[in-house]
């Protein structure tokens, strides 16, 4: 349903173009709308004050990947994209756009509970590039397709799978572009983020206060960090504390949790890894460690291959790497999972992030834009097994 009143607030930003102030828009059945080389089939029309055409902001900003946020004391709308941050204030023809001052034709309203805008500024704001052809009636938008050039991606192996998906959809969508994704871990990412050695640094952790003097972070998905062990491991649920004290070495044998008379071998990852950071501090705590007799792995994909080779192994990984090959336990009786990461009862959940030095700009923050947008968020975060933003 949002994809279609993001089609129909598109198709008006070409009409808008194509016909003079004042002028009467044809009927959304007349006019063919491709958006990015689909066509789309709008239903709902906008609002149309003094020849200016008012959409819901909300709708728009959200689908496109946008936070909003409002000022009820103020009655300023504030929209921020990778690139852009875009203030409106209701009934005042004055808002700024990245900071630089501007006039819209028609001051944005309030109307039936909602913040509507003139969708032709609002379409400039973010860089949208519109055609309209009258020959054919035919209106067109390239945002997602208008990428061309190279672009590198390197950090967290736990987000490196959104990222991959977003990759190929988007070099599917576009002539003339290279994207490459790598792992190597969040320290790997955040590093070479830093360094320009990459366009976008990928972390499964938060960045310090020193990694965010020079870096702008971008939350893509949320994500749950599982215990694993091999399905036939008759343990189900750990407390937290008996998996901190699993993890520190301080209980060795399975049957200390209710398991097999067995001694726990444990598995870790590597120096750098998001992954191990948000262990350390969701599980293990302030001046803990997992235990140096733990096997290092230098993936998310290495820690699940180990576990499901052996029987008395546990480790942990990301929600978006566990499938029927291991088993995830429940941590004080709750299930990792989207809902128990939504409602905030999962001890363990974390955000997943993208990087760059300064402010996205261009084809990079075109890319962080489709990585938050309700597609990606639909067809990629979810299928991938994490946890959309919306």
């Amino acid at each position: 349903m949002k994809k279609k009143l993001v089609a129909i607030i598109l198709a008006l930003v070409l009409m808008t173009a194509a016909l003079p102030v004042g002028a009467a828009f044809a009927a959304s059945g007349d006019i063919t709308l491709i958006i990015d080389g689909n066509r789309q089939s709008p239903s709902v029309p906008p609002r149309v004050v003094n020849g200016v055409t008012l959409v819901p902001l909300r709708i728009i900003s959200e689908t496109l990947g946008a936070d909003v946020g409002w000022n009820s004391a103020n009655r300023t709308a504030t929209i921020t994209t990778a690139a852009y941050t875009v203030v409106f204030t209701i009934n005042s023809k004055d808002f700024t756009v990245n900071g630089a001052r501007k006039t819209l034709e028609e001051a944005p309203q309030i109307i039936d509970g909602s913040t509507l805008v003139p969708i032709r500024a609002f379409a400039e704001s973010i860089g949208a590039t519109v055609n309209y052809n009258a020959s054919s009636r035919t209106a067109t938008i390239d945002y997602f397709t208008k990428m061309s050039g190279t672009l590198t991606i390197s950090g967290s192996t736990t987000a490196q799978p959104i990222a991959q998906a977003a990759a190929d959809k988007l070099i599917g969508m576009n002539t003339g572009l290279s994207i490459t994704v790598s792992g190597g871990g969040s320290g790997t990412g955040i590093n070479d983020a830093r360094s320009g050695s990459v366009h976008i640094g990928m972390s499964s952790r938060e960045l310090t206060d020193t990694e965010m003097r020079t870096l702008n972070t971008y939350e893509i998905a949320k994500d749950a960090i599982a215990l694993i062990v091999h399905p036939s491991n008759p343990v189900r649920n750990l407390t937290k504390d008996q998996a901190r004290d699993i993890f520190t070495g301080a209980i060795t044998n399975w049957n200390q949790v209710g398991g097999n008379n067995a001694p726990i071998i444990l598995m870790t990852r590597e120096t750098g890894s998001g992954t191990l950071s948000t262990l350390n501090d969701l599980l293990l705590g302030s001046g803990n460690s997992v235990a140096d007799r733990a096997t290092p792995h230098a993936s998310s994909a290495l820690m699940l291959q180990a576990v499901a080779r052996d029987a008395n192994s546990i480790g942990f990984d990301s929600i978006g790497f566990v499938d029927g090959s291991v088993k995830a336990l429940q941590l004080n009786g709750t299930t990792p999972s989207a809902g128990s990461v939504n409602n905030g009862t999962y001890g363990m959940s974390r955000a997943l992030y993208v990087c760059t030095r300064g402010r996205a700009t261009g084809m990079t923050a075109i890319f962080i834009d489709y990585l938050r947008s309700l597609e990606c968020q639909r067809s990629i975060v979810s299928r991938e097994g994490y946890v959309p933003l919306v």
